[in-house]
Formats: C-alpha cells, structure tokens, sequence
C-alpha cells in the first residue's frame, strides 16, 4: 500500500435471525458506531404476583414493564413452580429421550397432522451461516412437541368451546401423541403444564398493570389458549459452528423457559448485534416477548432474538411454555400502546391464522406444512 493511502472499509458483520417479519439481518456494531444497550438479563422475583396487595402487585409489573422494554428477556425467579413438579418432569423427559431412537419414533411429528410429537437431531434449521449447508437442517437438538389439547379431559377445555381450528387426531382420539415409554410422562408433563399456566396467566395480569390497563385486561385471551409445552435435549455440539437452535424470534404471546441444567447455552441479542448470556440461575426460568405481544403494544415490548449454542461438552435440557391466546381472539393494537405521535404499526389479526402458518411455514418440510401450501393457504 502507497504511503498516505487510506485503509479500506472493514466489511460490515451482520447476524442473521428469523422472525414474523421474514428473514432479517443486525449489523454488528464495534467501536464508536455501538449504542446504549442492555449486558445482561435482569432478575424479576415474582413472590409478590400472588400477594392480595394490588400495590404489591404493581410493583412486581413495573419490574416487568421495564424488562419487556428494555430487554425483551428476564429471568422470572421465586415464579412458585413446585420443586417436586419440576423433578418429576425433569425425570421423564430425560428418561424419554434416552430411549432408542426407533421408540422415540412411534410418535414422529410427522405422524400427526396436528404437527405434534417428537422432532429428532438435525430435522429443522433456522440458521443459514451454521454447518449444514445452505438447504440441510442443523438445529442439533431433539424435541417433543405437544400443545393445550381440546380433547384431553386434564385440559379443561370449556363447554361450548369452538373446535373447528383443532383437528381431531392422534391416539386415542387426542391432538398430542404421547409416548409408552416412560409410563407416567403423560402424567406428569400435564402436572407441569397445569403449574406453569397458572404462572402464565397470573403473568398476563401483571403485563396488563405495566401497561397501565385494568389488571383483568387480558383475561378473557385465556378461554383456552394455543400453549405450546417442548421438552427439549441438546446434546454436546461436534463442530464450533453448530447451533441448538439458530438465531429466531418466538410467535408466542410469551415464552417461559426452564433451563433445567445448569448448562450456559441460551444467548440473546443485544442491538448492538452482540450475543449476551441467559445462563441458568437457581429456582427461574427466563420469560421472553414473543412477536404476538410485540404487535399488540405496537413494539414497546421487544421480542427479542435468541439462540442455543451448547459448547459445554455437556448434555442440555429445557422446557419451554409458549404461552398464546385462544385462537379466536383477535390480536389488536393496546389502546395505551399507540396514539398520534406513536401511530399503530399492525393490522388487527386472528391469533389462531396467524399462529397456524407461522407454524407451517417453521415445518416447511412436514406433510400438513406441505399440503398447506399446495392448497394455497400459505
């Protein structure tokens, strides 16, 4: 290079993520070009959602408020989960998915046109710089899916209750597949639902106070909401470009996670396109936005974008509760969310559509996913 020459540009880095919106890219920003944004997750403790005090209350939202806004993510700690819940679920989800891939294969999600069931290593990718190539899967992990069930007595479903989004399939009559083996994990995965719908539902109210709204606002979304429960295993990475999970926003209302290792795994993006670390911490899960609250209040809650990368050398577990409406509630703009200055970004929009072909278009390659779009509804 000539004396006095100047130094090309460095290339722009971006991370690569999927959301609602499509495919999208973040700069990575270095030097003087990064902003004032968050390092870390922060801690809510939740002991006070249940106290009969609306101050007590209110306190605890404005914790929640200020996390939504400002991060998307937090760990929700003292969240009232029972211990001896959890071990249980604990148990059998590991117990499932050390059993030989052809038992985990009866309840193949491909089995059921309700997109429920196990999902073995390597079937999604969401990822495109990851190993696998630009059109192999390459989510190293294996899940089982199974969602708030209409035709499970143990779901309360109540009387009356429009059926015609859910399809009747599956064993016996069900929407989720649930496996022989363990005995007791239909059981005991319907004790942790119940537990963490509960969490949830108390949760929605304390969004409503931080979004100054009556309490109950959002009650009625909960007649029988879409909820989704994954148990999931991530098994060591091979290679250091592998992911868990690649770089993506939830289509959830919210999403509670248990990290039930002590595994550091979960990132989150920060806006200076920088990964920051959701690692576990004692007796939380991490509760993030999903795109369904993002639209409602107009994006002053952030759904914020995540991934999973184990290079622990050791096995990871979580559960994740993607909490949503029923799918006959329209999803539209808060009143308090949106105003001359702050215009409405969104469209009104039925939760159970809009939640259907994000879902198809996530299981691209699954027979109902595929017959979807043929039909043209995607």
């Amino acid at each position: 290079m000539a004396p006095g020459a100047l130094l090309p540009e460095p290339e722009t880095e971006y991370v690569t993520f999927h959301a609602a919106k499509g495919k999208l890219s973040r700069p990575v920003l270095k030097g003087d070009a990064k902003t004032s944004t968050f390092e870390s997750i922060p801690k809510v403790d939740f002991t006070n959602m249940w106290s009969e005090s609306l101050a007590d209350r209110k306190a605890v939202a404005v914790q929640v408020g200020k996390a939504f806004r400002e991060v998307g993510f937090m760990y929700a700690v003292n969240h009232g989960i029972p211990a001896d819940v959890q071990e249980r679920t604990a148990k059998v989800a590991k117990e499932f998915f050390a059993l030989p891939m052809e038992e985990k294969m009866k309840i193949h999600i491909n089995k059921s046109p309700a997109i429920k069931g196990y999902e073995a290593l390597l079937e999604t990718r969401l990822d495109d710089s990851t190993r696998g190539g630009k059109f192999r899967p390459n989510n190293n992990k294996e899940a089982v899916n199974m969602s708030d069930d209409p035709y499970d007595p143990e779901h309360g479903c109540p009387p009356g209750f429009d059926l015609s989004y859910y399809p009747r399939v599956c064993n016996d009559g069900l929407l989720n597949q649930w496996p022989e083996r363990p005995m007791d994990f239909r059981k005991v995965m319907n004790e942790y639902r119940t537990a963490v719908s509960d969490f949830s539902k108390r949760l929605l109210r304390m969004i409503a106070l931080s979004l100054d709204l009556e309490e109950t606002y959002f009650d009625y979304m909960t007649r029988f909401p879409m909820a989704g429960l994954r148990p999931l295993h991530y098994p060591p990475q091979e290679a250091a470009t592998d992911v868990g999970i690649g770089a993506h926003n939830d289509y959830s209302w919210f999403t509670c996670v248990w990290q039930m290792t002590d595994t550091p795994a979960l990132e989150v993006l920060n806006h200076n396109g920088h990964w920051v670390s959701a690692a576990p911490v004692p007796n939380s899960m991490v509760v993030n936005v999903g795109d369904f609250l993002e639209r409602a209040t107009n994006e002053i809650f952030v759904s914020t974008v995540h991934r999973v990368i184990n290079k622990t050398g050791d096995e990871r577990y979580s559960l994740a509760y993607f909490f949503t409406p029923s799918h006959d509630v329209t999803i539209e703009t808060v009143p308090t969310c949106w105003s001359a200055d702050r215009p409405k970004r969104y469209e009104d929009v039925n939760a159970g559509e809009w939640q259907r072909e994000r879902l198809y278009r996530a299981r691209y390659k699954h027979p109902a996913s595929v017959a979807a779009r043929a039909a043209g509804e995607i």
